[in-house]
Order: C-alpha cells, then structure tokens, then sequence
C-alpha cells in the first residue's frame, strides 16, 4: 500500500504514471496518434463524471476539454474488453491510495482515533455479463457487483470500493479483513453481526457498534439465560441499557451492552412484515423471538458505558446512514448503476470508468470541505462538478494543479453547509454537540 500522498501528487501519479505503465503491462494502447493512456483516462473518467449519462456522441464534444479531437467512432472503438479490464486496474490502483487528510478535532467523533462505517451497496448488470460477475441467481439478478466500502467518518478516508461478486455475503468483501486500529470505532449493520468477529474486535480493542440479528442469545451477567423481548416489555425507560452477555455457549460468552429504544407501533408492524416475506422467500419461518424484538431498535457495544453512553452509542449508530448517502451520491448524482450502451464491454467500461470518477470526487471534496463538520456532501459534489474544468485544466498543465484546487475549495468553502435548526438537528450537528435527537 502506498504511502500517504498529498491530492495533487495522488492524482498526477494515478493519471501520468500508474495508468500508462497499466496499459503498457496490458498491451492497451499501442498507437498514440489519438489516444495516450493519459488522455483516454481522463476522456472517460471526466467525460462521464462530468455528463454521467453520455454516449460516444457527447464524450467526443467533450474530448476537447482533455485536447483531442477524436470522432465517435473512434471513442466507441475503444470501448473494449481491453479498455474495461485497463480500468479495472487503474480502479484497483486509485483504491489502495491514500491522501494526507486532516481529522475532526472536536465533537464526540474527536474521542476515538477513527470512526469507521461499514457497508456494501450491489449494482445490477445486464445478463450478458453473468460470466465475469456473478449475482445472487435467478432471472432477477444473474449478474451483479456488490462494492464494498469503509468510511472513516472522523478523517474522511474510503476503502474501497472494493469489487465481488453479487452473490458474494458482505462479510466476505476485502475491506470487512483490513484492521480497524486499537482504539476505533466500528459501526455496521446486522449483516456483519459475528459473535466470532466481535470477539476478536473486542481482544484487539476496537469498540463496535452494530444492530444484531434476531437469533440473538443473551444471558445476564450473573449467567442466567434471558428472555430479552418479555424483559425489554417489562421496563418502561425511553432508551434501555443493558450489560449482557452475548452468545449461548459459556466459555464463549462475550461480555456487551444492549441498547434498546423502543419504535412506533406502525414501524414495528413493517418490520414483522419485512421478516415475514424474507422468511417466505427464503423457505422458513421467523422465530416468535425476532417478531417480539421488531418492537425494539436493538444496538449492541462492548464500550463501557463511562466511555459510551446509550445516547451516544445510538448517535454513532445514527451516523451509520451516512454510508448510505454516500451510495444514494454515487447512484443519483455519478449514475454508477446506469449506462448508455446496451454493449456488455461497453457498459464495463463506463462502470469502472464512473467508479474512478467517484473515487477521485471523493478526494477533491476531502481537500475541499472536509473541515466544515457540517458540509452537505451531495451539494459538495453538485458544487465540485460546476468547477469540474479547473481541475482538468490543472491536471493538463494549463494553471498549476494546486492553484485549481485552491480555487475549488475557495468556491465550495462555506457554500453547502448544513445550517444550524433549533429542533431536529442533523446528524453532523448532533455528533458535534454530542446531544441525541433520535434515530429518525
């Protein structure tokens, strides 16, 4: 992994050196009458960052902006295999970079070394596809890619996208093995819940925060079994802390906390009908134990309640949702999931190609706003995009990179902050002020 790198290094080194020595190693680009390397990548990265949804006609109005003058017959002839598997690679190159960030100093995310999110989102492909990335089967989905992410919410860095197969189970993406860092906070979803993995986090001392599944098997911490649905009815607090321990084997018992808040009758209704049609789809039937509990938002920490409160535990919970934006960015605003051609290596191309797109995006607004705790990202992006010629212009030599950079900060700075409410604070409001509004 390479070493932490400042944005216009990062870039300049992805762009002029790791792409050509690709294409080189892989045989691409054998004649540079049109194309270099260099300026393909930045024709298909910047062409479709900055029209997500354009077709050869469009990227060869836009091959201007990079210096060419190529027809669209030319870009649709390097729409390839070859090309796709090039930008895979440039793709793969670009996630293992690491930019010189600056970490939030105040707030409750300021108490731990990193606040880390956990995610996956999957993107469906056309059928022809099924050979190179498999989905979960059937007619509805038989080829998928399932991106797998790790956002340190503290100092904005991303791991990954991290590319497999649809099918493939979250816990299995390679940004679910890298190390979370003694100290850290982990914050995921029901789908990574492991006793085994929580067990080690916890050995290592990494803090998690995570939703369990129904099954869950909880004793007090005297080792008696506990009914936790007919328990949690009994109490009458509006958020509940209880210290447990977790599993249903003794010498396996890890000792944790239970945060429960109650939900609306309407909401719980929804759950138990979600986990009624999951189980007919899936062949069984639920437990009358996960019913009972879709009474309750369930949270489970092994942060000891003077470093963590309840209220705090589900504020970082809370700010899992942003992972969520993250995705509903890539999707709405960089297209990832959509594509103009209905040609298999076609669509190859454009995928890798606005991944890269949202990777490097990702970088500028980390130079650009990540100091304002309160920045809206998708107005960052929607900012970033309007100043989107600076930064080619940079990157081709024309102004200095880093006076292009400067300039899109100096326009994004203080333009897409989240304003202050006196009822319903955001998320980033909240986690600064440590105060806890709810999860909803």
């Amino acid at each position: 992994m390479k070493s932490r790198a400042p944005l216009c290094q990062a870039l300049e080194e992805l762009i002029y050196k790791d792409a050509p020595r690709l294409a080189q190693e892989q045989g691409l680009i054998v004649r540079h009458r049109c194309f270099s390397a260099s300026t393909l990548l930045l024709l298909l990265v910047f062409g479709w960052l900055k029209h997500p949804l354009a077709g050869p006609s469009q990227l060869a109005r836009f091959a201007h902006s990079v210096g060419v003058r190529v027809s669209k017959q030319a870009i649709f002839e390097r729409l390839t295999k070859n090309t796709a598997h090039w930008l895979l690679s440039v793709l793969q190159q670009a996630v293992h970079t690491l930019l010189l960030t600056s970490s939030l100093s105040v707030g409750l995310l300021a108490r731990f070394p990193a606040v880390l999110l956990e995610d996956t989102t999957c993107i469906e492909l056309p059928s022809a596809l099924a050979w190179l990335w498999k989905g979960s089967g059937g007619n509805a989905s038989p080829s998928a890619v399932k991106l797998g992410v790790r956002w340190d919410l503290r100092s904005g860095r991303l791991d990954g996208p991290a590319l497999h197969q649809g099918r493939d189970h979250d816990s299995r993406t390679s940004t679910h093995t890298l190390p979370c860092g003694q100290g850290s906070v982990w914050v995921a979803d029901a789908a990574y819940y492991s006793l085994k993995q929580l067990r080690q986090m916890d050995q290592q001392g990494v803090v998690f925060v995570i939703r369990p599944r129904g099954n869950l098997a909880v004793s007090t911490p005297e080792g008696q079994r506990l009914d936790l649905a007919s328990h949690l009815s009994a109490l009458t607090d509006t958020v509940i802390d209880l210290s447990v321990r977790l599993g249903s084997i003794r010498s396996l018992w890890l000792n944790a906390r239970i945060i429960a808040l109650p939900v609306s009758d309407e909401v719980a209704q929804k759950r138990r009908e979600h986990l009624l049609d999951k189980a007919n789809k899936q062949g069984h039937v639920p437990s009358s134990h996960a019913l009972a509990l879709a009474r309750w938002t369930l949270i489970v920490t092994n942060a000891p309640v003077e470093r963590l409160s309840a209220e705090e535990a589900l504020l970082l919970f809370r700010a899992r949702w942003q992972v969520e934006l993250l995705f509903k960015l890539w999707k709405s605003h960089g297209h990832v999931d959509e594509w103009s051609s209905q040609l298999p290596d076609h669509i190859l191309c454009e995928f890798y190609a606005k991944l890269i797109a949202m990777l490097v995006e990702h970088w500028v607004l980390l130079e650009s706003c990540w100091d304002d705790p309160h920045r809206n990202w998708m107005l960052c992006a929607d900012l970033f995009r309007d100043q989107l010629s600076l930064l080619v212009l940079g990157i081709r030599g024309y102004i200095p990179l880093s006076q292009a950079l400067a300039c899109i900060r100096e326009a994004l700075l203080g333009s897409a902050s989240i304003p202050a409410r006196s009822t319903r604070p955001s998320t980033s409001h909240q986690l600064l002020d440590g105060v806890y509004w709810g999860l909803t």
